[in-house]
């Protein structure tokens, strides 16, 4: 990982569903390349599309040697994950419905 530099932010929208993927894409691959920083405080709805990018993303930092992380995800963010079982690369365990 390059400790010299600052990760990027981006805060993701409220509305995460089927017709923000083609833009929440297009932000992500803006930010290739350097450390990134997800503030997903906003975030209301997310569905199936955005929840892949979010997850291919972090696979592809890892492996570009970058550091990506995801920082105060809103309760509707940290259900989703969790219960999609995808909440474990963004530091949310993951568990069933309660």
């Amino acid at each position: 990982m390059q400790g010299d530099t600052l990760p990027q932010s981006l805060r993701l929208d409220a509305d995460l569903g089927p017709k923000s993927v083609s833009e929440l894409k297009a932000n992500l691959i803006a930010h290739r390349g350097q450390p990134l920083h997800l503030d997903g405080s906003d975030v209301t709805q997310i569905g199936g599309g955005c929840l892949q990018l979010l997850l291919s993303a972090q696979a592809t930092w890892a492996v570009d040697g970058q550091a990506f992380a995801l920082s105060s995800p809103s309760a509707t963010l940290t259900e989703t994950l969790r219960f999609s079982g995808l909440g474990e690369p963004f530091g949310i365990d993951s568990g069933a419905i309660e």
